[in-house]
């Protein structure tokens, strides 16, 4: 396959520095002790002593409960653990777990219905049947409204497998994490299991994100679900022949260990581990996307394969190089709460952060006029580190009280690994401006055949415009052309035909979005 010249994702940037203090590094994680960060901000330890802390989520309970209650996921020993106000308990160990290099108990996500659906959710290596990629539920019973002690557990029995098939012929590049959207769907990120190529094969589940329907699953049996139950209608490839890649969302990665997902947006933030050269931060406003691996390594050219995928690729937002980090953490784009003593000032709405595991370095980008860039906080500790000496942290993730909650596995060995979040203690009296609410749906159908309702939300007074793009970037329809309406919910429909009324051909087109300047994309493939 040729390895022509990458498409630019619009705001893209390189984060091109070496730092001198690190530039022997070797990718050994040294024991850790407090972040250094910016003017205000604090580095507070929650839990210590942990045996390999891998993933966390925050249980989602009613606002006015004092002590949070914290899910988090250990690597070698493959317990799920409960946090409350400083306690440890065990929730359950999960059966069947492989260990060694990147193997074991790897991420944790709640059920969004909680506590009428009493779910969690496991992403781990599996060596019930040869070594494969398990992504199971789990059903928890106790105290689930936290009316009492807050304590539950799971029963191993309860275990339902959503697939415990995906490929592991490595002991490495198994991806690892599983969150949930705003729409409900639970997202899983698997790597290329070192093989590659196969990252740009929808028939193979390797260096894929998948995106996966768990609302009509039975609420018992042992699994694994049909593909037909867990296939969400609007996935990119949902008309494919193949049942795997029915389940795809985006494709084309290496080892996407750690994503988050913003919560308004519904944009996914994935960090990337590189190869021989970069680390790149991904930022997937729609489904579909393609980020290249291995034909790219960021933004150079890597490796020709059989498989010819589509054109173009995304580009990452961020990258850095070997020794700049080793091993990029995806973290979340942050999100102010309506409330809380802790959620960081206005200016850090919708700032994107990332990690990198082995050099300790946390970064902070921003999207101004379409261009994603370093952004910088009083006294933080270096030109383009928001924070440092975060060495060995496996996860990080905004909390409802509006800290970066994050887990550390100091020397990854047992009894080191810590529960930690970064506050702000400054003055939050100012209120933030209102942020305008700005979604565009996933367009129905998808596929469409001859035309598709389109759906976004906008605030009151908004000018916007919407359009439908073919995949080489040129505009095939105006719908809407900066036309001021009320606010809310909106709808449009495409029926299937350009600007000269001429019937546009099958194939993949982008709904692009312009409310006052805040973009948003979906993808739609159409059928004739």
């Amino acid at each position: 396959m040729s390895t022509s010249a990458r498409a630019e994702y619009p705001g893209r940037f390189a984060l091109a520095v070496t730092l001198a203090s690190i530039a022997a590094l070797h990718p050994v994680p040294a024991r850790a002790g407090a972040a250094t960060l910016p003017t205000s901000f604090s580095d507070q330890v929650l839990a210590a002593s942990l045996n390999v802390p891998t993933g966390l989520a925050e249980v989602p309970d009613p606002a006015s409960i004092t002590n949070r209650r914290v899910l988090f996921v250990e690597q070698a020993s493959a317990r799920v653990a409960l946090l409350i106000g400083g306690s440890v308990t065990t929730v359950g160990i999960v059966p069947g777990v492989t260990f060694g290099s990147e193997r074991g108990l790897l991420g944790i996500a709640v059920d969004p219905g909680w506590p009428a659906r009493p779910y969690l959710y496991v992403h781990c290596t599996d060596g019930r049947s040869g070594n494969h990629v398990a992504v199971s539920r789990f059903t928890l019973t106790g105290d689930l409204a936290f009316t009492g002690t807050g304590q539950f557990v799971f029963d191993a029995a309860s275990r339902y497998d959503l697939r415990a098939n995906f490929p592991d012929n490595a002991s490495n590049h198994n991806g690892g994490t599983v969150r949930f959207g705003p729409d409900g769907k639970l997202y899983v990120s698997l790597g290329d299991d070192a093989s590659g190529c196969p990252a740009q094969d929808l028939t193979v589940a390797a260096g894929k994100i998948l995106r996966l329907d768990v609302s009509r699953l039975p609420g018992s049996g042992g699994g694994p679900a049909p593909y037909a139950l867990i296939a969400p209608a609007d996935n990119p490839f949902a008309a494919n022949a193949d049942s795997t890649a029915r389940l795809v969302y985006a494709e084309g990665l290496r080892n996407p260990f750690r994503f988050n997902i913003d919560r308004v947006s519904g944009a996914l933030v994935v960090g990337d581990v590189g190869e021989t050269s970069w680390e790149e931060v991904d930022f997937l406003p729609a489904a579909g996307m393609d980020l290249g691996w291995p034909v790219y390594e960021a933004n150079a050219a890597y490796l020709s394969c059989v498989q010819t995928p589509p054109a173009p690729f995304t580009a990452p937002i961020a990258w850095y190089d070997h020794p700049t980090g080793y091993a990029i953490i995806g973290g979340p784009c942050y999100r102010r709460p309506a409330s809380g003593t802790l959620r960081f000032p206005p200016e850090f709405e919708g700032d994107v952060f990332f990690l990198d595991y082995y050099s300790g370095l946390l970064r902070r980008v921003k999207l101004t006029g379409g261009t994603w860039a370093p952004a910088a906080s009083p006294g933080q500790p270096s030109g383009q580190n928001w924070g440092e000496g975060l060495t060995s942290v496996s996860d990080m993730v905004e909390f409802s009280d509006g800290a970066l909650w994050y887990c550390r596995q100091t020397q990854g060995s047992a009894s080191t690994g810590e529960i930690r979040r970064i506050v702000y203690s400054g003055s939050t009296n100012v209120p933030p401006p209102e942020q305008p609410v700005v979604a565009l749906s996933a367009p129905r159908p998808n596929p469409a055949r001859g035309g598709a309702t389109l759906a976004w939300t906008q605030p009151p007074g908004a000018r916007a415009t919407l359009a439908i793009y073919g995949p080489d970037g040129h505009r095939v329809r105006t719908l809407i052309d900066g036309e001021v309406a009320a606010g809310g919910p909106q709808l449009k429909t495409w029926d299937g035909l350009d600007d000269h009324g001429r019937r546009a051909h099958a194939g993949i087109y982008f709904v692009k979005l312009d409310v006052n300047g805040l973009k948003r994309t979906a993808r739609l493939s159409l059928l004739w």
